[in-house]
């Protein structure tokens, strides 16, 4: 549940993030936002009663359904020309963010002999940091809000957007799912414990330095389905070892080739609506609407593959499953660039 809450919220709650940013601006949502996920972390001070657990993850995950789409507008208004640079920059901070959370909470709390909900209370400090960095970097564009933009609509109707909607999803899927069972499927192949733990902390450091590499080859080389074909074929690789292959030095190998597929998605799943739209509500709007649909697929990834394991009593099959998605997220792709469109020149 503490996986799938934050996940499912970043779905449900991502269309307020056009009407807050309509009404208010993007920075002042952003703002509101931090302050938001800043009360609900220090919540966790509280968290050995497990509804407090549960409810401020599901407070966070509202603030970050709110926050995310807001960046990517407020990336499309003031980085027109650097969208893809920007984005790069939003998901290492994401990656960076996301690993030092999880690398160093357990240590901290050894380090400072304090108890486990303090040491998660405790990130709380860093969210206000990072408001008070926000605050300062939008003080000027605060200032110049003027009038409200024009309501605009989730563009349901717009196929292009909808296979947007569904890759980001799929990336999401997979990028969960081997993150809830890289660690068991590893320990099936004879690592220890602490070696199948390390395994995914590798995992973890290749996505986010692919997340430091790949928007400056995306920059250099701007054609989309090449990378997005390029990273979905890298990530299909790493999972079929994991499939088929029973060796000591697979986990190391697929947990490598999925670090980089899944960093290079991401960005790329970030990148695709901003891509497609001509300015910055324009762009909130169709990023809330990918993430509303693609959070919530992506929320099914880590069940369904459970599922899986639960009835067949075998990881491999979980894998195999996660491979037929990611030949699926390959054609998704084909058909995501059959059609021409305006902005075909950058993308194939």
């Amino acid at each position: 549940m503490l996986t799938a809450i934050p996940v499912i919220c970043m779905g449900l709650f991502a269309p307020l993030a056009p009407i807050l940013s309509r009404r208010i601006g993007f920075e002042r949502a952003v703002s509101y936002c931090l302050i938001l996920i800043a009360i609900a972390t220090g919540l966790r001070y509280f968290a050995s009663n497990a509804l407090v657990m549960l409810a401020s993850t599901a407070i966070i995950g509202v603030g970050l359904a709110v926050a995310g789409p807001s960046i990517s507008g407020f990336i499309k208004k003031y980085f027109p020309q650097q969208v893809a640079l920007m984005i790069g920059v939003y998901s290492i901070g994401i990656g960076l963010g996301a690993s030092l959370g999880a690398g160093i909470t357990v240590p901290l709390q050894h380090i400072f002999n304090v108890k486990w909900t303090f040491a998660l209370a405790g990130w709380g400090l860093l969210a206000l940091l990072s408001l008070f960095i926000w605050l300062y970097a939008t003080k000027e564009a605060r200032a110049n809000i003027s009038g409200q933009s024009n309501k605009k609509k989730f563009p349901w109707r717009n196929k292009r957007a909808i296979l947007i909607m569904v890759f980001f999803g799929l990336q999401g899927s997979l990028n969960y799912s081997v993150t809830a069972w890289i660690v068991p499927v590893s320990q099936k192949n004879e690592l220890s414990l602490t070696a199948a733990g390390t395994v995914i902390t590798l995992f973890s450091l290749v996505q986010t330095a692919t997340g430091f590499i790949i928007p400056a080859l995306v920059s250099k080389f701007p054609n989309r389905l090449v990378w997005m074909l390029s990273s979905s074929f890298v990530t299909l690789i790493g999972l079929t070892l994991l499939s088929f292959v029973r060796y000591e030095f697979i986990p190391w190998t697929s947990a490598v080739l999925l670090g980089v597929g899944s960093g290079a998605l991401f960005f790329l799943a970030l990148l695709l609506p901003l891509d497609y739209t001509n300015n910055a509500e324009d762009a909130g709007a169709w990023t809330s609407m990918v993430q509303c649909g693609g959070y919530m697929i992506a929320g099914l990834g880590p069940a369904l593959t459970g599922w899986i394991v639960d009835i067949t009593n075998s990881y491999k099959y979980a894998f195999v499953v996660m491979s037929i998605l990611c030949v699926f997220m390959i054609l998704l792709c084909f058909s995501l660039y059959r059609s021409g469109d305006a902005r075909e020149e950058i993308t194939a």
